[in-house]
Order: structure tokens, then C-alpha cells, then sequence
């Protein structure tokens, strides 16, 4: 976990910083994590990163154009010596999952030491701040865990009847917000851009779920564009039998990406070891995997052993990228792997 001191040189960090540039990942947990740090400040820019973990052009592109004066790195599983090396102002990394190496870098990561803690990245963002309670808890819920300081949740009423997170995501109206989040950051650019300033400047969860301001109305109004397409996904994808305790649902190419939210519902309502969403998109193949039942990460590195792609997360929840030529191959790799957990 960390400690009352390395949370404090973050927080260190963050106020000495005069114009900080925030790269965060493209979901609920790296979202909140950069709106817990900008609202704090009330200052620098957020970048949501989409690209392969293995891409750093994204990177030095936005710092030659922002010229920070620090650079935050939230809820992203790898960054490169070589790319550290080529950025020349201090970098603070706050990240959960497994944990690397790395030299000329403030790391801050749980899963370090003799007692690994995957609390989400959002979560000790929030220790860092310790205010916007409400926005914390859609970043750490979306992650799956449920903190010690909910007694403290102002909007009680929006998880009314569920204390888990797979009820609160999925049988509450809270759970619907974690989804808008999540949703929003999908699209194209210049709309995820205007949605994220937005959110920046939300006070209650009401705005977006009762639409009761202007900037409200427009997130929810793009919510609502996008859930229809998520929701007829969905309706297909429980269409698909379960085989030998495996679930695996593959759709062609969109312009927005599913397998994450997908995978996260599908583990809730289908009875399966393990679930898998797979996404054609050109000559790859983008996975999500899922499961409630069996660890995956061991899983998911036995059966990318002799294949065309890579891949990564957490025990129970990992994505993952392999060549169209490889997918079948590796499909049986994981059916091998989920035989011997049996």
C-alpha cells in the first residue's frame, strides 16, 4: 500500500506544480484520478490516453505542445525507460497494477512490496485531496472495490439496497453514473475532450442523472447516443452459449471500443469460469477477460506464450491484444489453461 508519507509527496508534488500535464487512462478509475487532481489545483490539462501501452508519441507530443512543468502519469500499467529518459521535467506515476522498475521517476504504486494492495488509482487520489467524495467513488466503485470511507458518501440514496460492487454498478442508479463516465470518454475526440472539461466543472451527481443544468443535459444526451449502441452489443452478446465454462463473445470492428464494460456485466449475469470479448479491429484483435472464479493475469501470460500480442492488468481482470493470425491459437491456449484450474 502506500504510505501516509508517499501520499504526502504527492500531494507535494501537486501543489508545487504550476502547470501540471495529467495522461490518465481511458476509464472511470484514470478519469476521476486526473478530475480528483485538476479540481484540486484548479489548474494544468488532462490527456486521456487510448493507445497501445507500448506507444509513447502520444506522450512527447503533448509535452512539446503543453510544456509542463511536472507531468502526472494515472492509472497506466506501463511506460518505458526510454520514454521517462526523454522527458525532462519530473514525472509522478501513480499506477496499481504490476508493478516495474523504472529509474528518474516518482513511482507510486501499492502492489509494491510484501503486501501487494490493488486499490484503485482513484482511490488514493482521493487520499491525496480528501474532497469531490461523490467523483472519487465512481472512479474506485468502477474498479470494483468498495472503500472504508463510504459511511461518508453524501448521495446514499443513489446506492440505496446494494453494498457490493456488482449491485451497485448494475441494480442502482450510482451504477449508472459510473457507466456515463465511462461512456463519455468513447467517441470522437473533440466531443470526449468537451465532455471531460465538462465533468470537470459537475458539482452533483444530480446535473448528469436528473439532466439539471445545461452541462448536465449534454453529458447525459451523449450518454444516451452511445448506451444504444452498447445496449444492442449486449443483447447479442447474450445470445452466445457458454462452452466448457468459457464464455467468449467476438464482434467486428466499431468506431467505439466495448470489451472492458462488456466483459464487466457479462461477469454478472452469465455463469462462466472465464468471460472473453474480443474485438476485431484491423489486423489485431483487442480482449477483455473476466472472471469471478479462476485468476486470469497466471491465465492470460501462459497463453500469450509463442503468440503474436501482449497483454496485462490484474488477477481477475486483464486486456489484452493479439495478431488475427494468432486469435484462434490462442483462444485454445486459454481453454488449456482454464482446463488445468479445474
Amino acid at each position: 500500500m502506500l504510505t501516509d508519507q508517499q501520499i504526502q509527496e504527492i500531494r507535494e508534488h501537486l501543489e508545487k506544480s504550476k502547470n501540471p500535464l495529467f495522461f490518465f487512462d481511458d476509464d472511470p478509475d484514470g478519469l476521476v484520478a486526473f478530475l480528483l487532481l485538476k479540481k484540486k489545483v484548479k489548474r494544468g490539462k488532462g490527456i486521456c490516453v487510448k493507445a497501445s501501452p507500448m506507444s509513447e508519441s502520444i506522450y512527447l507530443t503533448k509535452i512539446r505542445e503543453n510544456k509542463p512543468d511536472r507531468v502526472f502519469i494515472l492509472d497506466r500499467p506501463v511506460l518505458n525507460q526510454e520514454l521517462i529518459d526523454k522527458i525532462k521535467v519530473p514525472i509522478v506515476w501513480i499506477d496499481h497494477h504490476t508493478p516495474l522498475q523504472r529509474e528518474n521517476v516518482n513511482y507510486f504504486n501499492p502492489m509494491k512490496g510484501d503486501k501487494p494492495d490493488n486499490r484503485p488509482t482513484s482511490y488514493w487520489c482521493y487520499r491525496v485531496v480528501l474532497e469531490n467524495l461523490w467523483v472519487a467513488l465512481i472512479g474506485i466503485i468502477g474498479d470494483w472495490y468498495v472503500p472504508e470511507f463510504m459511511d461518508k458518501f453524501e448521495y446514499k440514496e443513489l446506492i440505496e439496497g446494494a453494498d457490493n460492487p456488482p449491485d451497485i454498478l448494475f441494480k442502482s442508479r450510482f451504477g449508472i453514473l459510473v457507466k456515463v463516465y465511462s461512456f463519455v470518454l468513447k467517441g470522437q475526440t473533440s466531443d470526449v475532450k468537451k465532455s471531460i472539461k465538462i465533468l470537470s466543472e459537475i458539482e452533483s451527481p444530480y446535473e448528469i442523472l436528473d439532466q439539471t443544468t445545461e452541462r448536465g443535459k449534454f453529458i447525459w444526451k451523449r450518454f444516451e447516443k452511445i448506451n444504444k449502441e452498447y445496449e444492442n452489443l449486449l443483447n447479442k452478446a447474450f445470445e452466445i452459449p457458454v462452452e466448457d465454462s468459457l464464455y467468449l463473445f467476438k464482434y467486428p470492428s466499431t468506431k467505439m471500443s466495448f470489451t472492458g464494460a462488456l466483459a464487466n456485466e457479462l461477469l454478472c449475469k452469465v455463469d462462466a469460469k472465464l468471460i472473453i470479448i474480443a474485438r476485431e479491429k484491423g489486423e489485431d484483435v483487442r480482449l477483455s477477460l473476466r472472471s469471478s472464479k479462476v485468476k486470469v493475469l497466471p491465465m492470460l501470460r501462459k497463453a500469450l506464450e509463442g503468440i503474436d500480442g501482449y497483454g496485462g492488468g490484474h488477477e481477475y481482470a486483464c486486456g489484452s491484444s493479439v495478431k488475427r493470425h494468432d486469435f484462434e491459437r490462442f483462444i485454445e491456449n486459454l481453454k488449456s489453461e482454464l482446463k488445468k484450474s479445474s
